[in-house]
């Protein structure tokens, strides 16, 4: 799924939209693709650990696509946990492969963990609860 079709899903729109790319998904998992432009747009001394948002936007995209009894209108993050940045990169441009894994449900909201990965390297992890809103 190109950006293009993530505007469909997300109301994220123009640069809010931190995903460029869903790569595969099922159940209970969800990879996708971001960017270091979407961090770089805040400026160049932005901190890798506000990439949590491209790591949100994944999971909201997840909740959507599985969401089990009505469509999400919205999903805001509750809550933030367990973040870890594993280094900080020489260079900050190329892919970001963000991937996650629902660790728990329940109709108010989804428990994540996530990974972000730069050049093949954990560059950061951490837990997100979303709150998801109905339809």
């Amino acid at each position: 799924m190109d950006r293009s079709q993530l505007h469909t899903l997300l109301p994220h729109q123009g640069k809010a939209l931190w995903l460029d790319a869903l790569l595969e998904h099922d159940a209970s998992t969800i990879r996708g693709l971001s960017g270091w432009h979407h961090l770089n747009s805040l400026g160049e001394h932005a901190s890798p650990c506000l990439l949590f948002e491209a790591a949100a936007q994944l999971c909201a995209a997840h909740g959507a696509l599985y969401g089990s009894d009505s469509a999400i209108e919205m999903a805001l993050v509750g809550k933030l946990s367990q973040l870890q940045l594993h280094h900080h990169p020489a260079q900050r441009d190329g892919e970001l492969r963000v991937s996650a894994t629902q660790e728990a449900m329940s109709p108010a909201g989804a428990l994540y963990g996530f990974t972000v990965h730069t050049d093949e390297r954990l560059l950061l992890d951490g837990k997100l609860l979303l709150v998801l809103v109905r339809a």
